[in-house]
């Protein structure tokens, strides 16, 4: 019998999207009724349409896939059914991209899909997420498995949002410097050149220096931006092969302290998905595959992956993690003491704990240091800047006198 894909509109107001089999579309539009809904669209079943549509639905971000996950854990936790849960996900008309998901998931539990695989089809859920969500439906707790998801995308989003938070102060600084410099390099400097030359006297040293920088700036200025832009666009294009992104990670990872740093913040997240899965139950060498597709350096993937091969030929983790040669020696030492307890998940929270405090505690280091740095350069190049010019308009105004 043929099967047709709809839209549908629930008598609740909220859109639902789904599939049917049915001899003809009349009848798909009947079926579609007795349920309760009214069809807005009815059409032949493609599996490549449902591929785009999978991929259609826009990338939620780290927030709206933390009120999914947590509106999933807290109806799943009171009771509600999987399918009942969905569709009031889906039937929330502000949540926008989390109710079209929800509606999507909805149609694919529906027609008797696992709702790990229902995920699994969707390129905006990471692959992780599936991999908790088909732990706990072999342990019959999916409530459970969301709560575990919850926690984890709350504490993610959260060490995101601390670093980013960390950084605004210096970064709003540096913007302000460069501009302010720019500005009076480009367009007041130049003015005072011109009122000299009027006066034909040879200006200050501080004065014919800071000609010089202007003259410089203004000459050089655009070659070295299509300079940056040129290198930018090498390495956009560069970065899409695998050898030339690991190459450059292990380079960023060799910088002083920022690569220290930069392999923290990394073995932090890994620590607290592998820790995450391998507690709901996700084999090891499935969790180490989860934490190397969601890795954010190559580097750090690489080596994962290579782990994943070395578990596979029955490795211990913490020979496998160590070959890689980017994990921090904390993060190792603590897998190894889980390895010969037998609680491996519990020291990788607990690493990725203990590394989550080392990197705030960094970070406020850092800002304690940068700022006040970076205010007292901006303020010596500024007030040079401006006694050249002061100490100029005193020599004009006496001559002028």
């Amino acid at each position: 019998m043929p099967r047709f894909h709809y839209r549908a509109l629930r008598q609740s107001g909220g859109e639902i999207e789904g599939e049917v089999l049915a001899a003809d579309e009349r009848e798909a539009a009947i079926h579609i009724q007795d349920a309760g809904s009214y069809p807005i669209e009815i059409a032949p079943f493609s599996p490549r349409a449902r591929a785009a549509r999978a991929r259609g639905i826009a990338r939620l971000s780290s927030r709206e896939l933390m009120l999914f996950t947590r509106q999933m854990a807290a109806l799943l936790g009171a009771g509600v059914t999987l399918d009942r849960a969905l569709a009031l996900v889906g039937a929330d008309s502000a949540a926008g991209r989390r109710a079209r998901l929800a509606s999507a998931l909805a149609a694919s539990v529906a027609r008797g899909e696992r709702l790990s695989r229902a995920l699994g089809e969707h390129s905006v859920i990471p692959g992780h997420y599936a991999a908790i969500v088909a732990a706990g439906e072999a342990r019959g707790d999916l409530g459970a498995a969301f709560e575990r998801l919850a926690a984890l995308v709350e504490r993610n989003r959260a060490i995101g949002q601390s670093l980013a938070n960390a950084l605004i102060y210096p970064a709003s600084v540096l913007v302000v410097a460069c501009l302010s410099i720019s500005f009076l390099l480009g367009f007041v400097v130049p003015r005072f050149a011109g009122l000299i030359e009027g006066f034909r006297t040879a200006p200050p040293l501080a004065m014919r220096f800071l000609l010089a920088v202007s003259a410089l700036f203004q000459d050089g200025s655009l070659p070295v931006l299509v300079l940056v832009l040129l290198a930018a666009a090498w390495l956009i294009v560069s970065r899409r092969d695998p050898a030339f992104r690991v190459a450059l990670s292990r380079r960023i990872l060799a910088l002083p302290q920022v690569g220290a740093l930069i392999a923290k913040i990394e073995t932090e997240r890994a620590s607290l998905l592998l820790g995450t899965m391998i507690e709901a139950g996700v084999p090891l060498p499935a969790a180490l595959a989860a934490a190397r597709d969601a890795a954010g350096n190559a580097a750090l993937a690489a080596g994962l992956g290579e782990s994943v091969r070395a578990v596979e030929r029955g490795e211990r983790l913490t020979a496998a993690l160590d070959a890689s040669g980017t994990v921090p020696a904390l993060a190792l030492e603590l897998v190894r003491v889980g390895e010969e307890t037998g609680d491996l998940a519990p020291m990788l929270l607990k690493a990725s704990d203990m590394l989550k405090k080392e990197i705030e505690a960094t970070a406020t280091e850092w800002i304690a240091l940068v700022a006040p740095v970076s205010l007292v350069i901006l303020g010596v190049i500024v007030g040079l800047i401006a006694l050249a010019l002061f100490s100029t308009v005193l020599e004009v105004y006496d001559i002028a006198s």
